[in-house]
């Protein structure tokens, strides 16, 4: 792992001049970045940095801090670092949050890569990939003056600009060149990671795209862009470079109160990546054909009050039965559901007509596998359940059939026969 780099787990706490390379320098610039932010994704102390359930990874200066997820036990050492380091790209993978496969040889790299060197790998990579195949271009209007007629006379400006100056023409025409939004936006991003960048091996590669650029303009990139950005033909290759220019350029934060400090947090809520990943794996369950499920929909909307709407996170469909299940991405400190969450699930049983609603758990030291029924003393069909499920195979990776054994473990004994 680079020197630069220092590993933490949600929820912990990150102390100036610890056993760390964290100093008052970094600290200072996280500290205007956190106020600046709504401490979204840390709390600032007494010079210290406590972290929320936000994972992922923030470069501050030359050092870069991994924030990575933790249920599994109380080991504060290299090996469960290394471990959820690994476990955390392979979600962010599963979740189409990052793409290895753009990346050359990125199996090798997954032990020695800080998250951030992965975005910043697979952006060049894309970025190459798009000189090679020539950068794109389109048609964009054009107003200047000329020494001759080209296009068409703007006359209002003409008579305000060439009243004195009578050999030129105040025109309007179209130009077809590179300088559009899409090259902009990567413009935009490579000119940042040359300042945020301390591998030479980048820069290298940076200096050399940029190269490929001269003809296109800097511009001061919002979100607007992306929310506005129309894809064609032409410009569909664009997809995946632009979504990582977004992460690197609306995430970068220059130029804050108090001095200039350079901050790039690609941060991502837990309890969200681990309700996604589980609907994903569940959402497999749908093209094996030994498995009676119909459907599993993810982030399910039901009307309930007026306006308002319930929604729940991942609703399992059969023939016969529908099961609702609610992920939560925490350590319970005993094997009993708080009253808030088993109301909850009492309404998704009604509102969903189901006989069943699942409270799903990672598994932890504490916890065991399988689950835990909690019945409705006056609505004897409409059950909860309090369930764990271990994320890891026992070689310590995460468990690529992890939906088979959530329906193993959880559903099958449930689902009636055809």
């Amino acid at each position: 792992m680079n020197k630069n780099i220092i590993q933490v787990f949600e929820h912990q706490l990150l102390k100036v001049n610890g056993d760390n390379k964290f100093d008052e320098r970094h600290f200072n610039a996280l500290k205007n970045y956190g106020y600046k932010t709504g401490e979204k994704y840390y709390s600032v102390g007494h010079k210290r940095i406590k972290f929320s359930n936000y994972v992922g990874v923030i470069q501050v200066k030359n050092l870069t801090i991994e924030i990575l997820p933790k249920a599994d036990s109380n080991d504060d050492n290299a090996k469960a670092k290394s471990k959820w380091h690994d476990a955390l790209i392979s979600m962010l993978q599963e979740c189409k949050l990052i793409k290895l496969s753009s990346i050359s040889n990125a199996k090798l790299k997954l032990k020695s890569a800080s998250i951030l060197d992965l975005y910043y790998e697979a952006f060049l990579t894309e970025a190459e990939r798009i000189v090679r195949q020539g950068l794109v271009k389109s048609y964009r209007n054009v107003s200047e003056n000329l020494n001759k007629i080209k296009g068409k006379i703007n006359f209002t400006k003409h008579t305000l600009k060439n009243y004195l100056h009578k050999e030129k023409f105040f025109v309007e025409h179209k130009v077809y060149d590179e300088n559009n939004k899409f090259n902009q936006i990567l413009l935009k991003a490579l000119i940042t990671l040359e300042k945020l960048s301390n591998n030479p091996q980048y820069l290298i590669r940076i200096k050399r795209l940029l190269l490929d650029f001269e003809n296109v303009r800097e511009k001061n990139v919002t979100s607007s862009w992306f929310k506005n950005l129309k894809y064609g033909r032409n410009s569909e290759r664009y997809k995946y470079a632009v979504t990582l220019s977004k992460l690197i350029i609306l995430k970068y934060s220059p130029d804050l109160k108090g001095g200039k400090e350079d901050v790039l947090a690609i941060m991502f809520d837990m309890n969200m990546l681990y309700e996604n990943y589980i609907y994903r794996k569940l959402k497999a369950l749908q093209r094996d054909s030994m498995i009676p499920i119909t459907r599993v929909r993810g982030q399910n909307r039901r009307p309930f009050w007026e306006t308002r709407g319930l929604r729940a996170d991942i609703v399992i469909e059969t023939e016969s039965d529908n099961f609702v299940i609610d992920t939560k991405w925490k350590v319970l400190k005993s094997k009993t559901p708080s009253d808030d969450d088993l109301k909850q699930m009492f309404v998704y049983n009604l509102h969903y007509d189901t006989d069943l609603s699942i409270l799903l758990y990672p598994k932890t030291t504490l916890s065991t596998n399988g689950k835990k029924p909690f019945r409705n003393l006056k609505f004897q069909d409409k059950n909860c359940q309090l369930a764990f499920t271990d994320l890891f195979d026992t070689d310590g990776q995460l468990e690529k059939r992890l939906g088979h054994r959530i329906y193993d473990e959880l559903l099958k004994d449930e689902i009636e026969p055809i």
